[in-house]
């Protein structure tokens, strides 16, 4: 989806910033139901970034790897 509108350059700072602050958090959380919020939140943000042409490539980091017996979808581009 295509936007008139565009992000200022302080709105991008804070939203990469908000990107790098939630990976953190996920990297550094055991609680099963806060990860995987922390993982829709951060698919969800990584959308709207690239609809407004944010390159990611530079700001993605996997998650924690995931025990043993827990499935889930990957919500990063493939590295």
């Amino acid at each position: 989806m295509t936007n008139d509108t565009s992000l200022t350059p302080e709105q991008r700072d804070r939203l990469l910033q908000s990107y790098r602050t939630l990976s953190d958090l996920r990297g550094a959380c055991r609680v099963p139901a806060v990860q995987a919020a922390l993982r829709g939140a951060l698919a969800e943000l990584r959308v709207a970034l690239d609809g407004q042409a944010v390159d990611l490539d530079d700001y993605y980091r996997p998650g924690p790897a995931e025990p043993a017996g827990t499935a889930h979808t990957p919500s990063g581009p493939a590295a």
